[in-house]
């Protein structure tokens, strides 16, 4: 429970506290990373963008990010917003939870 709160806050920093707010697009489980006292980190920002403060926080990008993870609203759309983080961060509770991947081919 710790790394999910852990995890919360970072995305709580990126998407309230900075200006303008950075969407990471890519929040997986690979992406948590632990300090020495086990403390999460949030990391890899290599497809984070810029939010938008006008038309609702909205920007229109190219979809990229781990299949399982994305928001099925930017994968259709590919309009970002800060909640495609949020529903990203729902993937990884999930799976820190139940201990299943996100996709399971077989």
């Amino acid at each position: 429970m710790r790394i999910a709160l852990d995890s919360a806050r970072g995305l709580e920093y990126l998407h309230e506290c900075v200006t303008p707010p950075v969407i990471h697009r890519d929040l997986k489980s690979s992406n948590i990373l632990l300090d020495s006292n086990f403390s999460a980190k949030v990391a890899d920002f290599g497809l984070a963008k810029l939010g938008s403060d006008q038309l609702g926080g909205l920007i229109s990008t190219r979809v990229l990010g781990t299949h399982g993870y994305v928001a099925p609203e930017y994968a259709s759309t590919g309009k970002l917003t800060e909640k495609s983080d949020v529903f990203s961060y729902g993937v990884l509770v999930m799976e820190l939870v139940t201990g299943n991947i996100p996709v399971d081919v077989n």
